[in-house]
């Protein structure tokens, strides 16, 4: 029985397996799932409303030219990118700071202090760092780098002109005091003598127009037991007026009316007025005419009137920086024409050289009292100085006759313009007249000079003499001068020598002595020591003359300026005192 049943499983299980892969295989599908249901709509988004930035108050606390600080700053949130509203208009935050914040108005009328508006709050953009490759080793760089050319050899500096330009103000104010004197020692004979003075220069533009008012005046005192008697009394007035001019530009048109300081480039003080137009490349023309003051005392004269043209050439822009003018003019005199004369005036400038020169012809009646012809050459001279390396080398060369008026001839004798001989006749106050010659001085100068690192040094020659009378005093001479500078970087030492042979004395000597230069250069204090020997052409007697001396410069501020030197003199022919002072200021207005 057992063994029937262990048969007859097996082919049961068999049977129904081959059913089920039978039904399997004629189609049979399984069995249909339940559908899910479809999944519903997502809610649509809520519409959003924009909402205004963040602001706070702020407050107006300063402003400079067009920019306007307000408060508070970057603590508060405002940087830059915030829009700040002032008085109706929106300006954008150029700077901040904790404290502050910076808007520029522009055009816009500027706001005042304490004024308030509102400014946006905006996130702080900080500038991310970069990382930087790392540095190349120093032995990538061996013998890469050619010499470089020094900056001297390589750039062109744009000419810049001396003068006053480099205080570019509407204001320029020069308050200076200078006293000294000398004191007879040693039973000397003569009163000691003292003079004091106070000097002002104004440059003035007071209002916005293109005005200036220029002033150029001093007060001067003299002191002395016999000064009524001395000579130069006329030549000492209490006010001297070297300037006073007030001047109007308008583009290249120039006017002034005034005490003039020169009337033209080759003429001296005029009160009266001068106008001047430019005529485009570099050329000028320009007129003036006036009255000429007091030749001795330089006070207001209706004597005399002088007139005249000029014609101006600059170009500082070229390479050799040409210059010139040429001067026409004349003058009247008691109703009737006196001075003729034509000037002119040149100089080059070559690189950091110069070259220059001037003329003077003059006319004259054909009945002048000095003789003169009816036209000479009175005055001319050429003057040159060339640089190279660390050399100088310079020289001038003048021949001038006395300028001849009937003006001056008013106030000096006749002896100043010409040679004159014995008034014929017994009377002892006689004009002497002019025997027809007349003095040409000419006036010889020639200097080189060396400098290198802390050391220069001078030498020269001058002479004057007569071109046409040998009788007339001569002169020739030279003189030597070495300086050490920064020894320790604050002392110096100085010597000097000279010579001179002229026709009434010959006298050779020397100077030497220390200077030290304190507190950044605000004191600076020198003494030195002179030696003179003296000989008199009308006694054989040879005199010593020794001084010693020194000199005291303080400069506390760029706007004040003290000095003060003192000198004791003895000798056979001078035993005297003289000290000399002055202090000045020059406000920054």
């Amino acid at each position: 029985m057992t063994r029937v049943r262990s048969r007859v499983l097996p082919w049961a299980l068999l049977a129904a397996l081959a059913s089920i892969c039978t039904a399997f295989a004629a189609g049979a599908a399984p069995p249909k799932a339940k559908p899910r249901p479809p999944p519903k709509p997502a809610p649509a988004p809520a519409p959003t409303v924009p909402t205004a930035p963040k602001s706070v108050a702020v407050t107006v606390v300063e402003t400079a030219g067009t920019r306007v600080y307000l408060q508070p700053g970057a603590t508060a949130g405002i940087h830059r990118g915030s829009m700040v509203k002032l008085k109706g208009k929106d300006y954008p935050v150029v700077d901040a700071s904790d404290s502050y914040a910076v808007v520029d108005v522009g055009s816009d009328e500027v706001p005042r202090d304490q004024e308030r508006g509102r400014a946006t709050v905006v996130a702080n953009e900080e500038d991310k760092p970069v990382q930087l490759p790392p540095p190349r080793p120093l032995d990538a760089w061996r013998n890469t780098w050619a010499q470089e050319p020094t900056p001297a050899d390589t750039q062109q500096p744009r000419y810049v002109p001396l003068g006053g330009e480099d205080r570019n103000r509407r204001f320029d104010v020069r308050l200076t005091v200078a006293a000294g004197g000398i004191v007879p020692l040693g039973g000397q004979v003569g009163s000691s003598l003292g003079m004091g003075e106070l000097r002002a220069r104004v440059h003035a533009e007071p209002i916005a127009a293109p005005l200036t008012l220029a002033l150029d005046a001093s007060l001067q005192g003299w002191a002395a037991a016999d000064l009524a008697t001395r000579v130069g009394g006329p030549t000492r007035p209490a006010l001297f007026v070297r300037e006073l001019l007030a001047g109007y530009t308008l583009g290249s048109f120039y006017a002034g009316v005034g005490r003039m300081r020169y009337a033209a480039s080759t003429l001296g003080t005029l009160d009266g007025a001068r106008v001047q137009q430019g005529l485009g490349g570099g050329f000028s023309i320009g007129a003036f005419g006036g009255l000429l003051p007091n030749p001795l005392s330089a006070a207001p004269s209706l004597d005399a009137q002088r007139f005249g043209v000029e014609a101006r050439y600059s170009r500082p822009d070229f390479g050799i920086r040409p210059e010139a003018a040429l001067v026409v003019h004349g003058s009247t005199f008691g109703g009737s024409l006196d001075e003729r004369r034509v000037s002119g005036l040149f100089a080059l400038y070559p690189g950091p050289s110069r070259f220059g020169g001037y003329f003077e012809v003059s006319s004259f009646d054909a009945d002048n009292v000095w003789k003169a012809p009816a036209v000479a050459l009175t005055a001319a001279g050429v003057d040159q100085s060339v640089r190279f390396g660390n050399f100088e080398l310079s020289g001038r060369f003048d021949v001038r006759q006395p300028e001849r008026s009937r003006w001056l001839a008013s106030y000096l004798p006749a002896s100043w313009f010409c040679t004159t001989v014995p008034a014929p006749g017994s009377n002892p106050n006689a004009a002497e007249p002019c025997n027809g010659n007349v003095e040409t001085r000419a006036y010889g100068e020639l200097d080189a000079g060396f400098g290198v690192e802390h050391f220069s040094a001078v030498v020269g020659a001058t002479t004057v003499g007569d071109l046409t009378q040998t009788s007339e005093p001569n002169m020739v001479g030279g003189f030597a001068t070495a300086r050490v500078l920064r020894i320790a970087r604050a002392l110096r030492f100085e010597a000097a020598g000279n010579y001179s042979r002229s026709t009434y004395l010959d006298m050779y000597g020397g100077t030497i002595g220390p200077g030290v230069s304190l507190l950044t250069d605000a004191l600076d204090v020198s003494a030195y020591y002179r030696i003179g020997v003296l000989q008199y052409r009308s006694d054989s007697t040879t005199l010593l003359q020794d001084g010693v001396g020194g000199t005291i410069v303080i400069f506390p501020s760029s706007a004040l300026l003290f000095t003060l030197q003192g000198e004791g003199i003895t000798g056979g022919d001078a035993n005297a005192l003289m000290v000399f002072g002055t202090a000045t200021f020059r406000p920054r207005l």
